[in-house]
């Protein structure tokens, strides 16, 4: 017997024992899923719902089941008699019915469907934010297998395995559908892959195009209306348009192209590697090797973590920050100068990271470096700060003011400060590298390795505010903890560091050459 036979008959099965009210919950689970899926299965349900009101109507067993006289008087249908309009009536309560029962077991139906579905791939790694099943309530998690479907990413960043060295990256808000280990189709949001020789042909459907590597590492988007971009970071893949077959192109290392949500021609663009988090792994170049060898009591890579509200503190304290998503869709993470960066937008996310409390230079001596890019120049924008209104903080690093200039403050210990700032607006849209260093003497403020200001100092303040905060400056309350921040980086923080001794300017111009080297 064919599979659609035994399907029929399990339909008829079901549907006299709904009728009849003679099914158990999981026959009628199983119904509501032949319905659902089924648009022959629907006809049929229908039929069997008029003749059965037929035959009540006939036998004189309508009216219990309760329609009032008055409301089947208000109902006018000139092609059909009153019984007609009445088991029609109870033909749509039925339907109600199986779609009620169907909405609320559908998550649960779907869920089972998936689990049993070939494994396709995995969750590689998983940092912050819900990675969901569509239409389930199953939320997945690092380790998990991934399986045919659709899924909908949020805030977070998700890191899949599939066969073949196919490492894929996908950035939230996102969402997607694997169709097997070789396909998957972005409906919305930005994935960057990295694909191994054996995993050429590797492909990734837009609702506009197709991508199909030939060995490479890439970048897709998915825009609100529907245009797609794709970015070639190394190597090769074919672009193919599904409005222009014939327009099919082949992208090389450092190209990009766009393809309007309307279709249409591909159109050629200066690609954007920064637009792309490509890996979830922090490199370990000799940078980070000799920020450690200098001993700082903080140092922050800003690798993407786990749970995603942590920033990881690669010093020898452990001393992590916590990160507050503040209005950001998206994930607080993108591509840095040096694996992944810390990413803000300024007072329209006003999302930052503190730490509550961290080691304070105790021996007039500190110095504080990080890369930075900024995309504008919000007023008082922070980099890192240990300041707040109303209390004794040690210093303040950031631009000045609505001038937008490199701007480092610190307090003395007898009351007042020195700053110094570079007279120039900071930067847009580069990576900068920027440190302080206050030896007891003077204060000396770095741009790219080189010294762009300096003033003379008194004794470090011993701080009564004991928080770090990052990307923003906090605000104390009444129990020295931080309240409402304000004064947002607009831009991307990368590999910060705080030192409670001086770090000498040949250092800082090794760090920036060797960075510098090791990158570009």
């Amino acid at each position: 017997m064919s599979d659609r036979s035994n399907t029929d008959k399990e339909l008829n099965q079901l549907l006299s024992g709904f009728l009849e009210g003679d099914l158990e919950d999981e026959q009628k689970l199983r119904l509501a899923q032949i319905i659902q899926e089924s648009p022959d299965a629907r006809q049929a349900y229908l039929d069997h719902c008029r003749m059965h009101a037929a035959l009540a109507a006939e036998h004189g067993v309508l009216d219990s089941l309760g329609f009032p006289e008055q409301e089947m008087s208000n109902v006018v249908a000139p092609s059909f008699g009153r019984a007609a309009i009445r088991y029609a009536a109870i033909a749509a309560c039925i339907t109600l019915v199986l779609g009620v029962i169907w909405n609320s077991a559908a998550p649960d139906l779907r869920a089972r469907a998936w689990t049993k579905g070939k494994v396709l791939a995995q969750v590689e790694r998983k940092a912050g934010g819900v990675l969901g099943v569509e239409r389930t309530n199953l939320k997945l998690q690092g380790g998990d297998d991934l399986r045919a479907g659709e899924y909908r990413l949020t805030e977070g960043v998700v890191n899949i395995r599939f066969p073949k060295g196919v490492d894929v990256v996908v950035e939230a808000p996102a969402l997607f559908r694997i169709e097997s280990s070789e396909l998957m189709t972005l409906h919305e949001g930005k994935l960057s892959a990295t694909v191994a020789i054996e995993g050429r042909g590797f492909t990734v459907r837009t609702p506009n195009t197709e991508v199909i590597d030939h060995g490479t590492e890439f970048g897709v988007s998915v825009g609100g209306e529907g245009t797609s971009e794709v970015h070639v970071f190394q190597g090769e893949v074919e672009v193919r348009p599904f409005s222009e077959p014939d327009a099919s192109l082949r992208l090389l290392t450092d190209q990009a192209t766009r393809i309007g949500g309307d279709a249409g021609s591909p159109t050629g663009i200066t690609i954007e590697p920064e637009q792309f988090l490509r890996s979830l792994d922090e490199p370990s170049p000799s940078y980070s090797h000799r920020i450690h060898q200098l001993k700082p009591v903080v140092y922050f890579r800003m690798r993407p973590s786990e749970d995603g509200v942590t920033l990881n503190d690669h010093s020898r304290n452990k001393l992590h920050a916590t990160l507050v998503q503040g209005r950001l869709e998206g994930a607080p993470f993108a591509k840095g100068k040096l694996g992944s960066s810390f990413y803000q937008e300024g007072n329209d996310s006003r999302n930052y990271a503190h730490v509550p409390d961290y080691p304070k230079a105790e021996n007039n001596q500190l110095s504080v470096m990080a890369w930075v890019k900024a995309e504008s120049r919000p007023r008082w924008a922070s980099i890192a700060k240990n300041w707040a209104e109303g209390y004794i903080g040690q210093f303040h690093f950031g631009l000045r003011d609505y001038e937008g200039g490199l701007e480092v403050r610190i307090k003395h210990q007898k009351g007042g400060g020195a700053g110094v700032l570079e007279p120039v607006p900071f930067p847009i849209g580069s990576w900068q590298h920027v440190a302080f260093v206050a030896d007891g003497k003077m204060l000396r403020l770095y741009r790219n390795g080189k010294e762009v200001g300096s003033v003379k100092h008194k004794a470090l303040a011993k701080p009564n505010f004991k928080a770090l905060g990052i990307g923003t400056k906090l605000i104390g309350n009444h129990r020295n903890r931080p309240g409402t921040p304000v004064d947002f980086w607009d831009g991307r923080i990368d590999e910060l560091a705080v030192f409670n001794h001086v770090i000498d300017a040949e250092t800082i111009r090794e760090l920036y050459e060797l960075e510098r080297v090791e990158i570009e």
